[in-house]
């Protein structure tokens, strides 16, 4: 017989009940405590795939999971002997993108939901956390993003993971920090911001107006070295870079808003941020050169673009049994791209131009301009895109509490904002269901908002409302798992969720949704997409 030991750091109470629903669907039998046991013939399928397990032992054997190996290895490598559930072990900690998901979360829902699938899809893939504990768990994986920063993210880290037990990546990536660091330091002390090749009139004005002239010329001299000696490590290199860029501009870093510091502000030596995010990331990837875990020749398709595209989301989806995992923005999104909008112009993946249009085409974007705000406006009022009635009667309530509390421009806005949000999320689901095979499943983990103050706030149950809309869109909803949240504190304080679900679907057949998509503004407002 074989017996199961919990992760050696506390858990939550979600997390503890989603430990014994992989149990149950990785080997069939409703385990209700870790006292139970389970045939010995499954323990190595645990001890390969089980995500809040410590150990499985049977046949005389114990062994560590596959997971408490890596998360092992991540506090050895750094020398922590603190017990607490590591989420930025291997490429998981190369940049901190915001609104990154769980690891560990992502890896026991493709458990708990199919954990026969050959093939995992994430929509809204972000930097890519949900692909790479696919990669992890050897299923060939595709993924969409509109922010071109976190489809560059996802694609570093996939090459990194893919090096997993070749330990020259962390020698190599070393030896070209140190050259940056001396690159950054001359450059910043001179102030002489040479501009790279190929960068337009226009985006060096914009990084001019938004980096002080001593930080620019410290930036373009590394991206200079990177660009002449390209390389996966060079890769890596470009991705340090990024994580400086905010807390080194002009942009007030701990603001969402586009907004600029104080004149009196001085720049710090960029070269010394540099070197603390370059040995960072050499410990990640000495963790990835010790541990083989992923096989080199697993299909992974990332593209920019929308997930409300059909044609997008049919080029991402590989063949096998698929399963989907997402996290997508929650309604009333956080403005990801004016956080990411240096990143994104300083290392060329999309130009000054740009920033502003893909901010306001983000799904959940609180911004747009007055034409595209009176399109949506005129579909809410005659529902082009047949959203369920739960939809239609919140967005009544929040303008009814808006005209009694006499709202600004901005919450005045959230109605038709939510209806472009539900808009957006059922074509994704479409497109979903037109690319899976009936019966193939799809996890939708989004969180609960709020609008308003005082009196008039009002919550906006986006699980609930999204299971609606799913239902209508080709699915069958079979469960919501109640799931918790870390509070958050300072900035991200207003915007807080405080609760999180899990919203489990199964493909159905609909012989109307092609008719019904055919005619919805979806498909016919080219802003949206």
């Amino acid at each position: 017989m074989t017996a199961v030991e919990w992760a050696d750091y506390p858990l939550f109470e979600y997390e503890k009940d989603l430990a014994r629903r992989e149990i149950e669907a990785l080997v069939g039998r409703d385990v209700l405590s870790f006292e139970a046991q389970v045939d010995a013939s499954d323990a190595v399928l645990l001890r390969q795939r089980a995500t809040y397990l410590r150990a499985v032992s049977g046949g005389g054997i114990s062994a560590a999971t596959a997971q408490a190996e890596v998360e092992d290895l991540h506090r050895s490598v750094r020398g922590r002997k603190t017990k607490r559930q590591s989420t930025r072990f291997l490429v998981h900690g190369l940049h901190e993108y915001k609104g990154k998901f769980n690891p560990q979360l992502a890896r026991a829902l493709v458990n708990v939901v199919d954990p026969s699938c050959t093939a995992l899809i994430d929509p809204f893939c972000g930097s890519g956390t949900t692909l790479v504990e696919g990669l992890r768990l050897g299923l060939e994986v595709g993924g969409i993003d509109k922010n071109p920063l976190a489809v560059w993210l996802t694609g570093v880290k996939v090459d990194v993971l893919r090096a997993s037990g070749e330990d020259g990546l962390a020698g190599r990536h070393l030896a070209l920090s140190e050259k940056i660091t001396t690159a950054m330091d001359l450059a910043q002390s001179s102030g002489r911001a040479e501009v790279p090749q190929g960068v337009e009139a226009a985006d060096e004005a914009y990084l001019r107006n938004w980096f002080p002239q001593e930080v620019l010329a410290a930036l373009w001299a590394a991206l200079d070295i990177c660009y002449r000696e390209p390389s996966l490590a060079a890769d890596v290199a470009r991705v340090n870079i990024s994580s400086l860029v905010r807390s080194i501009s002009w942009q007030m870093p701990e603001d969402l808003r586009v907004r600029r510091r104080n004149k009196d502000w001085t720049p710090p030596r960029v070269a010394d941020l540099f070197a603390v995010a370059a040995a960072q990331a050499h410990l990640a990837l000495r963790e990835v050169g010790g541990a083989a875990v992923v096989a080199g020749d697993l299909r992974a398709e990332i593209r920019a673009g929308s997930s409300a595209d059909a044609e997008t989301v049919a080029a991402v989806v590989p063949d096998g049994r698929r399963l989907v995992v997402t996290s997508p923005p929650y309604a009333t999104a956080l403005p990801y791209i004016d956080t990411d909008r240096l990143s994104i112009v300083l290392l060329g993946l999309g130009s000054a131009v740009d920033i502003r249009r893909l901010e306001q085409n983000l799904t959940g974007s609180r911004e747009w301009n007055t034409g595209v705000a009176r399109a949506w406006a005129e579909a809410w009022e005659t529902n082009r895109d047949s959203l369920p009635s739960s939809v239609l009667d919140l967005l009544g309530t929040i303008q009814a509490s808006n005209e009694r509390t006499d709202a600004g421009f901005r919450r005045a806005a959230v109605p038709t904002l939510l209806y472009r949000y539900f808009s957006q999320i059922g074509q994704t689901l479409d497109n979903l269901a037109e690319s899976l095979k009936v019966g193939e499943r799809a996890v939708f983990v989004v969180g609960t908002n709020r609008t308003g103050k005082g009196e008039g706030l009002v919550e906006i149950a986006t699980p609930r409302l999204l299971a609606a809309v799913a239902a209508t869109r080709g699915f069958r909803v079979d469960e919501i798992i109640p799931l918790e949240t870390w509070p958050r504190y300072g900035m991200h304080a207003d915007n807080a969720v405080n609760s999180e679900d899990a919203v489990v679907l199964t493909v159905e057949k609909d012989q109307g949704r092609k008719a019904r998509v055919s005619g919805s503004l979806g498909r016919s407002d080219k802003t949206s997409a």
